[in-house]
Protein backbone atom coordinates (compact mmCIF):
# COMPACT_ATOMS: atom_id res chain seq x y z
CA UNK A 1 0.00 0.00 0.00
CA UNK A 2 1.48 2.92 -0.87
CA UNK A 3 -0.06 6.42 1.37
CA UNK A 4 0.95 10.22 1.65
CA UNK A 5 3.09 10.79 4.91
CA UNK A 6 2.72 13.25 7.03
CA UNK A 7 3.46 14.46 11.16
CA UNK A 8 1.45 11.57 12.15
CA UNK A 9 3.77 9.30 11.12
CA UNK A 10 7.11 10.67 12.06
CA UNK A 11 7.90 8.20 14.20
CA UNK A 12 8.24 5.60 12.04
CA UNK A 13 9.79 7.42 9.32
CA UNK A 14 12.68 8.50 11.69
CA UNK A 15 12.71 4.47 12.83
CA UNK A 16 13.29 4.13 8.95
CA UNK A 17 15.45 6.81 7.86
CA UNK A 18 17.74 5.96 10.74
CA UNK A 19 17.94 1.97 9.78
CA UNK A 20 19.22 3.82 6.54
CA UNK A 21 21.09 6.48 7.53
CA UNK A 22 23.96 6.95 4.98
CA UNK A 23 21.39 6.28 1.97
CA UNK A 24 18.73 8.82 3.17
CA UNK A 25 20.98 11.69 4.08
CA UNK A 26 19.15 13.92 1.91
CA UNK A 27 15.91 13.02 3.37
CA UNK A 28 16.66 12.76 7.03
CA UNK A 29 17.93 16.61 6.96
CA UNK A 30 15.16 17.79 5.28
CA UNK A 31 12.71 16.08 7.27
CA UNK A 32 14.51 17.46 10.49
CA UNK A 33 14.36 21.09 9.49
CA UNK A 34 11.45 21.26 7.03
CA UNK A 35 8.66 18.92 8.35
CA UNK A 36 6.36 17.08 5.88
CA UNK A 37 4.08 19.92 5.16
CA UNK A 38 4.54 21.09 1.83
CA UNK A 39 5.39 24.73 2.09
CA UNK A 40 5.60 25.84 -2.03
CA UNK A 41 7.76 28.13 -2.05
CA UNK A 42 10.83 26.37 0.50
CA UNK A 43 12.99 24.47 -1.88
CA UNK A 44 13.22 21.65 0.25
CA UNK A 45 9.85 20.85 1.06
CA UNK A 46 7.97 18.43 -0.52
CA UNK A 47 5.40 15.86 -0.81
CA UNK A 48 6.04 12.33 0.85
CA UNK A 49 4.67 8.82 0.04
CA UNK A 50 5.23 5.76 2.37
CA UNK A 51 5.43 1.88 1.02
CA UNK A 52 3.71 0.09 3.77
CA UNK A 53 3.88 -4.01 3.84
CA UNK A 54 1.84 -5.31 6.28
CA UNK A 55 1.68 -2.25 8.47
CA UNK A 56 4.67 -2.06 8.69
CA UNK A 57 7.00 1.05 6.58
CA UNK A 58 9.17 -0.18 3.80
CA UNK A 59 9.86 2.20 1.81
CA UNK A 60 9.79 5.94 1.55
CA UNK A 61 9.96 8.33 -2.11
CA UNK A 62 9.66 12.39 -1.95
CA UNK A 63 9.05 14.46 -4.26
CA UNK A 64 10.80 18.16 -3.51
CA UNK A 65 9.85 21.43 -4.97
CA UNK A 66 13.41 22.05 -6.00
CA UNK A 67 12.94 19.22 -8.55
CA UNK A 68 14.41 16.14 -6.61
CA UNK A 69 13.30 12.85 -6.36
CA UNK A 70 15.13 10.95 -3.73
CA UNK A 71 13.84 7.37 -3.18
CA UNK A 72 14.34 4.46 -1.02
CA UNK A 73 13.24 1.16 -0.05
CA UNK A 74 14.40 -2.16 1.84
CA UNK A 75 11.49 -4.20 -0.09
CA UNK A 76 11.28 -4.66 -4.24
CA UNK A 77 7.81 -5.17 -3.42
CA UNK A 78 7.57 -0.77 -3.72
CA UNK A 79 9.49 -0.57 -7.02
CA UNK A 80 5.97 -0.91 -9.43
CA UNK A 81 4.12 1.25 -6.89
CA UNK A 82 6.55 4.03 -6.94
CA UNK A 83 7.02 3.24 -11.13
CA UNK A 84 3.36 3.94 -11.01
CA UNK A 85 3.62 6.94 -9.16
CA UNK A 86 6.91 8.83 -10.45
CA UNK A 87 4.96 8.13 -14.12
CA UNK A 88 3.03 10.98 -13.02
CA UNK A 89 4.34 13.70 -11.09
CA UNK A 90 6.83 16.25 -12.55
CA UNK A 91 10.47 16.03 -11.40
CA UNK A 92 13.43 16.99 -12.73
CA UNK A 93 16.17 14.83 -10.87
CA UNK A 94 16.12 11.62 -9.76
CA UNK A 95 19.08 10.30 -7.60
CA UNK A 96 20.03 7.88 -5.06
CA UNK A 97 22.57 4.60 -4.56
CA UNK A 98 22.35 2.66 -7.70
CA UNK A 99 20.80 -0.46 -6.63
CA UNK A 100 17.89 1.62 -5.76
CA UNK A 101 17.66 4.26 -8.65
CA UNK A 102 18.37 1.81 -11.66
CA UNK A 103 15.33 -0.38 -11.23
CA UNK A 104 13.10 2.69 -10.78
CA UNK A 105 14.78 4.26 -13.99
CA UNK A 106 14.35 1.40 -15.61
CA UNK A 107 10.79 1.38 -15.05
CA UNK A 108 10.24 5.15 -16.40
CA UNK A 109 12.61 5.86 -19.22
CA UNK A 110 10.14 5.17 -21.82
CA UNK A 111 7.77 8.07 -19.98
CA UNK A 112 10.20 10.38 -18.99
CA UNK A 113 12.39 12.34 -21.60
CA UNK A 114 16.01 11.73 -20.42
CA UNK A 115 18.57 14.41 -20.67
CA UNK A 116 21.82 12.94 -18.53
CA UNK A 117 22.83 10.19 -16.36
CA UNK A 118 26.00 11.19 -13.73
CA UNK A 119 28.23 8.19 -12.72
CA UNK A 120 29.15 9.19 -9.52
CA UNK A 121 30.59 7.29 -6.14
CA UNK A 122 29.77 7.97 -2.75
CA UNK A 123 32.69 8.47 -0.45
CA UNK A 124 33.05 8.33 3.19
CA UNK A 125 35.71 10.04 5.19
CA UNK A 126 36.63 8.52 8.86
CA UNK A 127 40.51 9.19 8.34
CA UNK A 128 39.97 12.67 8.12
CA UNK A 129 43.63 14.68 6.79
CA UNK A 130 43.58 18.40 7.01
CA UNK A 131 44.98 20.40 4.33
CA UNK A 132 45.66 23.85 4.50
CA UNK A 133 46.33 26.07 1.52
CA UNK A 134 48.78 29.51 2.11
CA UNK A 135 47.43 32.97 1.41
CA UNK A 136 44.00 32.83 0.93
CA UNK A 137 40.72 33.47 3.12
CA UNK A 138 37.39 31.15 3.04
CA UNK A 139 34.31 33.09 4.61
CA UNK A 140 31.01 31.67 5.00
CA UNK A 141 28.30 33.32 2.99
CA UNK A 142 26.70 35.43 5.30
CA UNK A 143 30.54 37.11 5.72
CA UNK A 144 30.00 38.39 2.01
CA UNK A 145 28.03 40.63 -0.15
CA UNK A 146 25.11 38.82 -1.05
CA UNK A 147 25.37 40.04 -4.89
CA UNK A 148 28.90 38.38 -5.06
CA UNK A 149 28.09 35.46 -3.58
CA UNK A 150 24.89 34.58 -5.35
CA UNK A 151 26.78 35.50 -8.19
CA UNK A 152 29.33 33.02 -7.83
CA UNK A 153 26.81 30.26 -7.25
CA UNK A 154 24.91 30.73 -10.47
CA UNK A 155 28.50 30.48 -12.14
CA UNK A 156 29.23 27.36 -10.31
CA UNK A 157 25.67 25.48 -11.54
CA UNK A 158 25.53 27.20 -14.79
CA UNK A 159 29.61 26.18 -15.79
CA UNK A 160 30.26 23.82 -13.05
CA UNK A 161 27.18 21.32 -13.09
CA UNK A 162 25.35 22.44 -16.76
CA UNK A 163 22.44 23.65 -15.02
CA UNK A 164 22.22 26.44 -17.70
CA UNK A 165 18.59 27.25 -16.44
CA UNK A 166 19.85 27.91 -12.76
CA UNK A 167 18.99 31.59 -11.67
CA UNK A 168 19.94 34.28 -8.91
CA UNK A 169 16.25 33.78 -7.49
CA UNK A 170 17.29 29.83 -6.70
CA UNK A 171 20.73 30.91 -6.00
CA UNK A 172 19.08 33.56 -3.13
CA UNK A 173 16.75 30.72 -1.84
CA UNK A 174 20.13 28.37 -1.71
CA UNK A 175 21.26 30.71 0.81
CA UNK A 176 18.48 32.08 2.36
CA UNK A 177 16.73 28.93 3.46
CA UNK A 178 19.72 27.37 4.74
CA UNK A 179 19.84 25.54 8.48
CA UNK A 180 22.69 26.93 10.58
CA UNK A 181 25.02 23.98 10.36
CA UNK A 182 24.99 23.72 6.21
CA UNK A 183 28.14 25.93 6.02
CA UNK A 184 28.31 27.60 2.28
CA UNK A 185 31.76 28.81 2.22
CA UNK A 186 33.95 30.80 -0.47
CA UNK A 187 37.54 31.20 -1.15
CA UNK A 188 38.81 34.07 -1.55
CA UNK A 189 41.71 35.47 -3.50
CA UNK A 190 43.31 39.00 -3.02
CA UNK A 191 39.37 39.93 -1.99
CA UNK A 192 37.97 37.76 -5.32
CA UNK A 193 35.85 34.52 -4.98
CA UNK A 194 37.65 31.51 -6.64
CA UNK A 195 35.99 28.30 -5.28
CA UNK A 196 33.09 27.32 -3.45
CA UNK A 197 31.84 24.75 -1.18
CA UNK A 198 29.03 23.43 0.98
CA UNK A 199 27.22 21.08 3.23
CA UNK A 200 24.69 20.36 1.77
CA UNK A 201 22.92 18.57 4.64
CA UNK A 202 23.13 17.54 8.19
CA UNK A 203 21.92 14.48 10.58
CA UNK A 204 22.99 14.07 13.75
CA UNK A 205 25.56 12.02 12.27
CA UNK A 206 26.48 13.04 8.86
CA UNK A 207 27.66 16.28 7.18
CA UNK A 208 27.42 16.06 3.50
CA UNK A 209 29.38 17.95 1.52
CA UNK A 210 28.42 18.92 -2.20
CA UNK A 211 28.64 22.05 -4.49
CA UNK A 212 32.42 21.96 -5.01
CA UNK A 213 33.12 24.49 -7.66
CA UNK A 214 36.45 26.47 -8.82
CA UNK A 215 36.39 29.33 -11.03
CA UNK A 216 38.03 27.76 -14.63
CA UNK A 217 41.46 29.84 -14.74
CA UNK A 218 41.99 29.12 -10.95
CA UNK A 219 41.82 25.35 -10.89
CA UNK A 220 44.64 23.12 -10.15
CA UNK A 221 45.73 25.63 -7.06
CA UNK A 222 44.22 23.46 -4.73
CA UNK A 223 41.43 25.88 -4.03
CA UNK A 224 38.40 22.81 -3.96
CA UNK A 225 40.92 20.51 -1.82
CA UNK A 226 40.80 23.46 0.85
CA UNK A 227 37.56 24.40 0.70
CA UNK A 228 36.44 20.50 1.42
CA UNK A 229 39.24 20.27 4.30
CA UNK A 230 37.78 23.28 5.96
CA UNK A 231 34.08 21.45 5.71
CA UNK A 232 36.03 18.30 6.97
CA UNK A 233 36.83 20.16 9.97
CA UNK A 234 33.45 21.80 10.67
CA UNK A 235 31.55 18.89 10.36
CA UNK A 236 34.10 16.34 12.27
CA UNK A 237 34.54 19.46 15.06
CA UNK A 238 30.75 18.71 15.43
CA UNK A 239 30.80 15.03 16.55
CA UNK A 240 29.93 14.15 12.38
CA UNK A 241 31.44 12.28 9.71
CA UNK A 242 31.82 13.96 6.26
CA UNK A 243 30.77 12.43 3.31
CA UNK A 244 30.32 13.35 -0.38
CA UNK A 245 29.50 12.37 -4.17
CA UNK A 246 31.95 12.55 -7.22
CA UNK A 247 31.83 12.00 -10.89
CA UNK A 248 33.90 8.88 -11.07
CA UNK A 249 35.26 10.26 -14.44
CA UNK A 250 36.26 13.83 -12.64
CA UNK A 251 39.75 12.41 -11.45
CA UNK A 252 41.34 15.62 -10.18
CA UNK A 253 38.39 15.45 -7.86
CA UNK A 254 38.57 12.09 -6.77
CA UNK A 255 41.96 12.03 -5.86
CA UNK A 256 41.81 15.66 -3.81
CA UNK A 257 39.23 13.58 -1.63
CA UNK A 258 41.20 10.50 -1.39
CA UNK A 259 44.12 12.83 -0.27
CA UNK A 260 41.68 14.31 2.44
CA UNK A 261 40.52 11.08 3.74
CA UNK A 262 37.47 9.82 1.59
CA UNK A 263 36.95 6.43 0.94
CA UNK A 264 34.44 4.85 -1.69
CA UNK A 265 31.44 3.50 -0.35
CA UNK A 266 29.00 3.00 -3.23
CA UNK A 267 28.08 3.82 -6.57
CA UNK A 268 25.44 6.52 -6.81
CA UNK A 269 23.46 7.74 -9.80
CA UNK A 270 21.97 11.15 -10.80
CA UNK A 271 19.78 11.30 -13.26
CA UNK A 272 18.59 14.66 -15.09
CA UNK A 273 15.54 14.40 -16.95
Amino acid sequence: MLKVLTEKERKIVEEYLERNHIETTFLIGNVKYFGFENKKDVRRCGDYFGYFEEGELKGIIPFYNLGSCIPHFESQNAVPYFIDLMKNRDFKYLLGMRRLVEPLYNGIKDFKHNASVDEDAYYVNNNFKHFKLEGIEIKNYYELNLEKAVEFIVEANRVGFKNTAYSIEEATKTLNQRPVEEDYLFVLKDGRIVATGCIQTTTDKIGQIGGVYTTPKERGKGYCKAVVSELCKRIIDRGKTPTLMVRKNNTPAVRAYEFLGFEYYDEYVIIEF
